[in-house]
């Protein structure tokens, strides 16, 4: 989700309990982009010149006024504000404004442009004033973060464990490469204008269906869903239908959601195609980490679980085009992993 985020230049926002390593996550992306980074604790008490920079009391003095936003959040290109509806509403509206305008208006009518990328955001819980409610909307990403879980517990610690050997992380790309890709997709949008359309709208038209709440604006601004489901599309190389699904969890407005979401899923692709699908994927890390064993059986277990469908003749009719597309890449993944498996044995005899 950070990256889709930085790849669509929209804002997201993680709400669940503390200690899940969301602002390490966000500190790890500016310095993998290697951007201007800005970082706030949020609190009741905060006032806005502790974001967007103090007053210089000298130039004041002399009758100026001048306000230092070096190393603040108008100066930054990532952001990350942690527990970022605590503030006040004079918070909330200055952070708005720059969220969505790029600008700053100062109280002397100097307009700062700002050259946020994107915020990033984190909450422990949901806003419940209707005015932080607003704001909440504006976070088009949204992510419902919870703990690790007790099985992978011990992955978890070996790899954070591993990292000490390298502590250094070097950037892999620039923000201004990130903006070639962004122009790069804003082309696939106006050749597949109608495709994405439809898309699009079928996935709102499930969701609210199904009780989710899904703004028009959400719905319909090329900056916003249509951009989510061409980016991932585009970036993924998969369909735009199953870039729309892939995307749809985070746009949900609450994890009370979820339930109901599970449900809208169902009508828009089989619970067989998605767990042949995640199997698949699985299959594909497993194949590049060199595990070769567990990708295998992985793969075979996608075939096994498309294959399942072709018992139920009206899913098929509807579902044909992605049942056959798990079943080519799992059956390819397995022989070019059988093929390995027989090179591997004819090395070792020699």
């Amino acid at each position: 989700m950070a990256v889709l985020a930085l790849l669509t230049k929209q804002h997201a926002v993680f709400v669940g309990e503390p200690g899940t390593a969301k602002s390490a996550l966000i500190h790890r992306l500016s310095r993998l982009v290697n951007c201007k980074y800005f970082y706030y604790l949020v609190s009741k008490y905060t006032v806005p010149d502790e974001v967007i920079g103090p007053i210089d009391p000298i130039q004041y003095k002399n009758g100026k006024f001048v306000r230092n936003t070096k190393g603040k959040l108008p100066d930054a290109e990532i952001a990350f504000l942690d527990e970022i509806f605590k503030g006040s509403s004079e918070f909330s509206n200055t952070i708005l404004n720059i969220m969505n305008e790029r600008i700053f208006v100062d109280t002397d009518g100097t307009v700062y442009r700002c050259p946020l990328h994107s915020l990033y955001g984190a909450s422990n819980e949901l806003p419940a004033d209707s005015e932080l409610a607003a704001f909440y909307d504006r976070f088009l990403l949204r992510h419902f973060v919870k703990r690790i879980d007790a099985t992978k517990l011990e992955t978890a610690i070996i790899h954070n464990l591993n990292t000490l050997k390298n502590v250094n992380v070097k950037p892999i790309c620039s923000l201004k490469e990130v903006n070639q890709i962004y122009d790069k997709i804003t082309g696939y949008m106006i050749q597949n204008a109608n495709a994405i359309a439809k898309a699009c709208s079928q996935l709102v038209i499930v969701l609210r269906q199904h009780g989710i709440f899904v703004s028009d604006r959400t719905a319909v601004s090329p900056q916003h869903l249509p951009r989510l489901i061409a980016t991932y599309s585009y970036v993924f190389d998969v369909n735009l239908k199953k870039a729309a699904i892939a995307v749809s969890k985070y746009v949900l407005p609450s994890e009370e959601a979820i339930e109901n979401y599970k449900k809208a899923l169902d009508a828009l692709q089989p619970v067989e195609i998605r767990e042949a699908s995640e199997k698949l994927e699985k299959a594909k890390d497993y194949a590049v980490q060199g595990d070769l064993t567990s990708a295998k059986r992985l793969a075979a277990e996608a075939i096994q679980i498309a294959q399942s469908l072709f018992n139920k003749p009206e899913k098929v009719e509807l579902f044909k085009e992605e049942i056959r597309d798990v079943i080519n890449q799992a059956e390819n993944l397995v022989k070019e992993i059988t093929s390995i498996e027989e090179k591997l044995k004819q090395f070792k005899k020699l």
